[in-house]
């Protein structure tokens, strides 16, 4: 599994991709991976493409982990809107779960299926 993503300062949005297995250790230490990034700052959007998943070893227990990343670190990300792009109806699930439990700890995250509709909702934070 890889999860790789990159910060496009000019425009303020961070480009994530996942592929292959994706694990809660690996969720979480992309997380905490982006926070670290000195080019990361608050208000930044972040465009979350994790149609390439094919193995979703993520848990219901690691889903409230990240979610309590975000109220932990609430200070940094509450600007912060986030855009999960999903192809599976697992995928879909999963991140729903993690949209309905990160409700007020972040600017906002939303999933989607069309990338043109993630890319028009996080346009519209401008």
């Amino acid at each position: 599994m890889a999860i790789r993503y990159e910060i496009d300062e000019e425009r303020s949005i961070v480009m994530t991709t996942a592929t292959g297995r994706l694990t809660d250790a690996e969720l979480l230490a992309h997380k905490e991976a982006l926070l670290a990034d000195p080019r990361f700052r608050p208000g930044m959007k972040e465009l979350s493409d994790i149609r390439g998943v094919e193995d979703l070893d993520v848990s219901p227990e690691g889903v409230m982990a990240a979610a309590s990343f975000d109220s932990r670190n609430s200070p940094v990300l509450e600007t912060h809107r986030l855009g999960l792009l999903v192809s599976t109806d697992l995928v879909f699930g999963m991140a729903r779960m993690y949209e309905m439990r990160t409700d007020g700890n972040t600017g906002g995250v939303k999933v989607f299926r069309s990338e043109e509709e993630a890319m028009l909702w996080l346009d519209a934070s401008d």
